[in-house]
């Protein structure tokens, strides 16, 4: 696709988005302007899961190692 043409209907654009609260995702606002994506308008996801956090983790061994500190593990 050249810069002055518009990209089609089934044309793809991969790219990496965070969920953020509410299960939020936000399309990029270069990939909305290059895809013509605006308000109302409904798209296709493709979902890939590359990267989980971990929640809570890190208080659990902070508490640990704190407890077997105090020898009361």
């Amino acid at each position: 696709m050249s810069p002055v043409e518009s990209p089609s209907l089934d044309e793809e654009m991969p790219f990496i988005a965070e969920v953020i609260k509410g299960g939020r995702l936000t399309i990029p606002e270069e990939i909305r302007k290059l895809m013509r994506i605006n308000e109302g308008n409904y798209v296709l996801i493709k979902l890939k899961v590359i990267s989980r956090k971990r929640l809570g983790t890190k208080k659990v061994r902070n508490h640990v190692r704190t407890n077997s500190r105090n020898g009361s593990n």
